[in-house]
This record gives C-alpha cells, sequence and structure tokens, in this order.
C-alpha cells in the first residue's frame, strides 16, 4: 500500500499554487525560486508613453460647404472644364472634403462666406485677365513688356493658403510664378506697366478671407 501511494506521489503533476508541497501533502511555503524574485528588483517598462492629441473639432455644415467648393474649384482649374472629368472629381472631392480634417491649432478656418467671394473673384479674373492678354498679343503691335516681380508675403507662414495663392497667381492670365521663398515670390508678369502689385494683392486677399485670416493692410507699391 506504501508502495502504491509513493507511485502516485512521484507521477503527481508540480503543483501550481504559490508554495510547495511535502509527500504528506503540507504546505512548506514560497518555493527558493519563488522566494530569489520576491527580493529581485522590479525594472521599469522601458516602453515610451503614448501622448494622446485632442481630437480636432467637427466640422460645421457651413465649413464643409466652404471646403467642397474649393475642393471643386481646384479641381475644374485642373481638369481643364472637361465635363468628363467630374466622373472622377465629385466621388474625389466628397472624399477629400470629409477625411481631411485640419489640426486643433491651425490658426485658420475655411469660410462659405469667404469662398463664394473667393470663387467669383477668380472666374471674374480669369475671364479679364484672359481677354486682356488676348488683345495685347493680337494686336498689331504687341503690347507687351514683360519683367520679374518680387512680391512679398501678407499671408502667415505654414498656412495653405500660401500653397492655394501661388497656385492661382500661375493660373491667372498675364502672370506666372517663377519662384517661391519663405519671405516673397518671384513673379514672372507679361506686362510690367499693368498694376501687377495691385491685383496679386487683391487676390491675396480674397484667399485670406477664404481661410477667415486677418491680412496686414497693404503697402503703397506693394510688391
Amino acid at each position: 500500500m506504501r508502495l502504491f501511494t509513493a507511485l502516485l506521489w512521484l507521477h503527481k503533476p508540480a503543483p501550481l499554487m504559490h508554495g510547495s508541497t511535502d509527500p504528506e501533502g503540507r504546505c512548506m511555503g514560497p518555493s527558493r525560486i519563488q522566494q530569489q524574485d520576491m527580493h529581485e528588483p522590479s525594472i521599469p517598462s522601458a516602453e515610451p508613453s503614448v501622448t494622446t492629441l485632442p481630437a480636432a473639432p467637427p466640422l460645421r455644415p457651413s465649413q464643409l460647404l466652404a471646403r467642397v467648393g474649393v475642393l471643386a474649384l481646384l479641381w475644374w482649374v485642373v481638369a481643364g472644364g472637361t465635363a468628363s472629368s467630374w466622373i472622377v472629381g465629385i466621388p474625389a472631392i466628397a472624399a477629400a472634403a470629409l477625411l481631411a480634417r485640419p489640426a486643433p491649432d491651425a490658426g485658420w478656418r475655411l469660410s462659405l462666406p469667404g469662398a463664394l467671394r473667393f470663387t467669383t473673384f477668380f472666374l471674374r479674373e480669369s475671364l479679364r485677365g484672359g481677354l486682356d492678354v488676348a488683345r495685347r498679343v493680337s494686336a498689331p503691335r504687341p503690347r507687351i513688356a514683360p519683367g520679374l516681380l518680387h512680391y512679398h508675403w501678407r499671408l502667415p507662414s505654414g498656412s495653405p493658403a500660401r500653397a492655394l495663392f501661388a497656385l492661382c497667381a500661375s493660373l491667372l492670365p498675364g502672370t506666372l510664378v517663377a519662384n517661391v521663398s519663405e519671405q516673397a515670390l518671384l513673379i514672372h508678369a507679361l506686362d510690367m506697366g499693368a498694376p501687377v502689385g495691385d491685383d496679386l494683392a487683391a487676390l491675396e486677399q480674397r484667399v485670406a478671407g477664404l481661410f477667415s485670416l486677418e491680412l496686414s493692410a497693404p503697402e503703397p507699391g506693394h510688391g
């Protein structure tokens, strides 16, 4: 009988409790390995802490409409007014308007009235500038005086308003952005006798209104 009990004890699995037992089943307290672990100092975790950034505020309906209007205008300009391009443009504009969110501290926000004023200004100036350029180059003696102009920024650095202004300055007839720096743009003008600086200042003001930005008054002969 004792031999049978000893064989059962030899084949019994090791206990999973924190303490060990003797052959009679009595608790012997924590094992040596557990006692050693209890005296080992704890090692702090080396995982870096994760900082959660504040979520961007939800878009208001007016901001969403302004974003859709700006994206639709840019698509129309890039696509050259091709009607078939809207098959791809409409879902692309909808996805971009819903998914793109500005940072909470971006310092700007889209304005629906500003978007309407910007769109009206851009279309009017595109038509007026196109007719003026066509009249100048088709005259018996072309009335052009090309040259370069340095136009100093009034829009704040780091905002998307600067990129939009540079794009529109190149798209409007008679002007082309040759270089962009932190302080100014280098503009190639078709006629330096025209009020190029005033036209660019008016465009910059419309772009600022689109992004709800306040600009300082342009200096006389701003350029």
